[in-house]
């Protein structure tokens, strides 16, 4: 099995964060991490240990919260073991109530050391946002949701076939939604040729379309995001293992949600920014006194402006 390899603590500290975060439970981080691990001389046994991160950013659920948040552990040093459960706690530093715990083991050996999350406490939330779910409706939902629990358990070879359904039945909403971005920033998409690839019953000649006609702001870096979703239509067919099928969900993963959340959001500013712009004010009769003179001019919004 090949290595990872990090060269210096910060490099290890932030894979481990995304373990901590958004990681399966049961998969095996085998690392080299030599240059990041240290020893305590004064310690019982070898006293090698490794550090994990300070802080998290995840989503904190509290009422004062109900975002993204930075969560914070004073237990950042933590002994390499040869057997056991050890435990992290992290509290969100905003509202300073919510906390969270992993159970992991962690274990430096001559082949390499490994690191492998095996609960933690409350349970992850395996549900699409609400924002996802009102998109893709309540069968699609459910399918996606299924997917989401394959993957916290490690099944990759699960996760993909109910993301390629989901995808599948997706697809041409993708696709709506791009051309309707594009419309907004006044492009055209050729009307016959998006119902003719629409038609087609081959998911990736529609990702092919898609990623052709994707606007530039949804390109971060250059890059076009939608190639992610390409592995998603053949993963697991060809004898993938369950990790690699995982690999694949992760990043098509990121890029499916990525677009329907920024496309949606952006095409319903869009459609209000050019809502207001074809509602411009206009005036009204202008008010005048009892002598008969003009006392100020009223607009739509029923404010007065004074001459």
């Amino acid at each position: 099995m090949a290595l990872e390899k990090f060269e210096n603590p910060q490099a290890l500290s932030e894979r481990l964060a995304d373990i901590l975060v958004k990681g399966s439970l049961y998969r095996v981080l085998t690392y080299d991490g030599s240059p990041c691990h240290a020893v305590n001389i004064h310690a019982v046994g070898s006293g090698r240990y490794g550090l994990l991160p300070k802080e998290l950013k995840m989503y904190c659920g509290h009422p004062n919260c109900e975002k993204e948040q930075q969560w914070r552990t004073g237990d950042t040093l933590h002994y390499f073991s040869s057997n056991g459960i050890q435990r992290v706690g992290y509290t969100c530093r905003n509202c300073g109530e919510r906390n969270i715990h992993y159970f992991f083991i962690w274990q430096e050996k001559q082949e390499g050391s490994v690191f492998l999350k095996v609960g933690q406490y409350p349970a992850p939330s395996i549900e699409p946002s609400p924002e996802l779910s009102k998109a893709l409706g309540a069968e699609d939902a459910e399918l996606y949701k299924k997917a989401l629990i394959n993957a916290n358990y490690n099944h990759g070879l699960g996760a993909i076939a109910y993301l390629r359904r989901v995808l599948e039945n997706k697809v041409n909403l993708i696709i709506d939604l791009i051309a309707e971005a594009l419309r907004l920033e006044q492009v055209e998409v050729e009307a016959k040729e998006l119902e003719k690839i629409k038609r087609s019953h081959r998911v990736e000649d529609k990702i092919d379309f898609a990623s052709g006609i994707l606007p530039k702001n949804l390109r971060p870096g250059g890059h076009n995001p939608l190639d992610k979703l390409y592995a998603v239509a053949s993963a697991g067919l060809h004898g993938e293992s369950d990790g690699d099928c995982l690999t694949i969900f992760n990043d098509a993963r990121f890029v499916f949600e990525y677009l329907f959340k920024n496309l949606t959001v952006s095409n319903e500013e869009a459609r209000e920014y050019v809502k207001k712009l074809s509602n411009p004010l206009t005036t009204k009769t202008n008010p005048k006194d009892e002598s008969g003179d003009v006392v100020g001019v009223q607009r739509r919004d029923d404010s007065i402006v004074r001459p």
